[in-house]
């Protein structure tokens, strides 16, 4: 048997080593002897099953540390080769390869290239996405994160950005909602000030097209919820219309204030986020949609990340289908 690749083996003491640092599944093997100590040490991508006594092996075992020495590692690119690693050592299966193809076969499109949303982008794009839309007819400006004069408008400018970053990952821009509907992607995020465009939300709804929105406000933002189909027997996952039929029932006057916030007059709308929420918005949504491209369990699927400011300390809320929303009979 041969160790996880990617696994931190340290000394304690003479006789003592810890294989791995993250506490969900770090071991302390002790009672070595100092040439068996140092064996394991070195172990790389040795085998370690002589190199260690049968008890210490059974530990390892049981923490899922080992992987059969006749299994060789598969290759990943060197710019994947962290995705690979971590991933690798969080999966079960201990296979983060399979998570880095994927993402590579996969489509996702980030509609909205603020602050949030070009850091939702490059997040993906340095992950491994293969193919990118990008969406913002909006022209750059000194908020943003992608200099003026890149291109005549947002998506175009990121768009050149993300080539020479990720030159791997196929980048398009100027796709709007028709297009998306028409030929769709894999995953849509959409990224908006203040609240969700209804419209968009429902229409991606009704196409069964899994979406994140993502909102920022005046000093916070929202991650969720992540919309997808449900689980064959599972409860209906709650839309952007089961939060704002929540909402309106807590507070009666939550439809009005939601109509300014849909079509806000000329100077309304939030500024765009803090560069501290920025960074963590864009790392939280990007972590969602990868999470469904490696074919887990978004943490936002009936949930939302609600991020303030100062702390930018990530609250998960959870949320249930409202039952007048309809969208449970609409999706699918």
């Amino acid at each position: 048997m041969q160790l996880r690749q990617g696994l931190r083996v340290l000394r304690r003491a003479t006789d003592e080593v810890q294989v791995g640092l993250d506490p969900r599944w770090a071991v302390r093997i002790a009672g070595l002897t100092p040439e068996r100590a140092e064996r394991l040490l070195r172990a790389g991508d040795r085998r370690v099953d002589d190199a260690l006594p049968a008890p210490a092996l059974d530990a390892l075992g049981a923490a899922g540390l080992l992987r059969p020495s006749a299994s060789r590692a598969r290759r990943v690119r060197p710019d994947l080769r962290p995705e690979a690693l971590a991933h690798g050592l969080a999966r079960a299966d201990g296979d983060g390869v399979d998570s880095v193809r994927r993402r590579a076969a996969a489509t996702v499109a980030v509609a909205g290239l603020g602050r949030a949303g070009t850091a939702v982008a490059t997040t993906l794009a340095l992950a491994g996405v293969g193919t990118l839309l990008l969406d913002d007819p909006r022209p750059t400006g000194p908020e943003d994160l992608v200099p003026a004069g890149d291109g005549p408008d947002r998506a175009t400018a990121l768009g050149g950005v993300l080539r020479a970053l990720a030159p791997r990952t196929r980048v398009r821009t100027g796709r709007g909602l028709a297009a998306l509907l028409a030929d769709p992607p894999d995953v849509v995020v959409t990224v908006a000030a203040d609240t969700p465009d209804p419209a968009t939300a429902l229409a991606l709804l009704g196409a069964d097209l899994p979406h994140l929105p993502v909102v920022t406000r005046e000093a916070d933002a929202l991650v969720g919820p992540f919309v997808r189909p449900a689980p064959p027997g599972g409860p209906p996952p709650p839309c952007v219309r089961c939060l704002d039929l929540h909402r309106a029932e807590a507070d009666p006057a939550w439809p009005t204030v939601l109509a300014q916030l849909v079509a806000p007059g000329p100077g309304d709308g939030a500024a765009e986020p803090p560069a501290a929420l920025t960074a963590v918005v864009g790392g939280l949504a990007a972590a969602e949609v990868l999470a469904h491209l490696d074919g887990g369990a978004p943490s936002t699927a009936g949930a939302q990340y609600e991020v303030p400011v100062p702390s930018v300390a990530p609250r998960l809320r959870r949320w249930a289908a409202h039952p007048e929303c309809g969208c449970a009979a609409l999706a699918g």
